[in-house]
């Protein structure tokens, strides 16, 4: 029996490259070129997408920010480091494998094994795999360290789609490991407590946040005259 998905829940992937949506487009080249500028001056290119509470849209955040990167030629890596409810591999329609990231830390697969070329999208992918008992010691262990340093140089950006900050720790313990973090937010969704708590999380663990992505963004019910679906800042 399949459970029903929550009302409130973002059920499918929105694409930017099938979306005919002006201002939905716009919004991720707008995110795209912070980005670019960000790492030109800081060296960003491991980053991870984690939200305050689930049914955020981190992933849908995650692919399309990995997609609008790879469109102006950049050599994009996507991992899905949600090792607790992975969903990249049902939104890209890869189906449940076996091989993925937890193959390739527990040393049973390579990563040249385990990694998709999607080549309709330009991008490589690195599914979640098997689920394991133990993620986050998998996630903020010496096997991610490595890995992250051996394929780093191989592309232009590596991003990591991971749990809710405030429900477990597994995006403290990886954002040790990267070069910062998008925090993504859902309008009508989160508390503002929540989203407070989701960036002193981040803080304490020491990962820097480069900035937000305000999800699901209705203009309509915004006093502001902006047609975006999706918002950005930087710090």
């Amino acid at each position: 029996m399949h459970k029903k998905k929550k009302k409130n829940e973002i059920k499918k992937l929105q694409l930017i490259s099938r979306n005919t949506s002006f201002q939905f487009v716009e919004a991720y080249k707008t995110l795209r070129t912070n980005l670019n500028f960000m790492a030109e001056t800081n060296n960003y290119k491991k980053i991870i997408i984690t939200g305050a509470i689930p049914s955020e849209g981190k992933s849908n955040v995650a692919v399309n920010i990995a997609v609008s990167l790879a469109e102006t030629n950049k050599k994009v890596l996507l991992i899905d480091a949600d090792l607790r409810k992975p969903v990249l591999h049902t939104y890209l329609r890869l189906g449940r494998q076996a091989v993925g990231l937890t193959s390739v830390l527990s040393k049973a697969s390579k990563f040249t094994d385990a990694v998709v070329t999607y080549k309709d999208l330009g991008i490589d992918v690195l599914v979640a795999g098997v689920i394991p008992p133990n993620p986050a010691e998998l996630l903020g262990g010496a096997n991610m360290e490595k890995l992250l340093k051996e394929i780093e140089d191989k592309y232009d950006y590596i991003i990591l789609d991971t749990p809710p900050i405030s429900f477990v720790t597994d995006a403290a313990v990886l954002g040790r490991l990267v070069d910062g973090a998008i925090l993504v937010v859902r309008q009508n969704h989160a508390t503002i407590d929540a989203a407070k708590s989701a960036k002193r999380n981040l803080e304490t663990a020491g990962v820097k946040i480069i900035g937000a992505v305000l999800n699901d963004y209705n203009s309509k019910t915004n006093e502001k005259e902006s047609d975006y679906n999706y918002g950005y800042y930087s710090e």
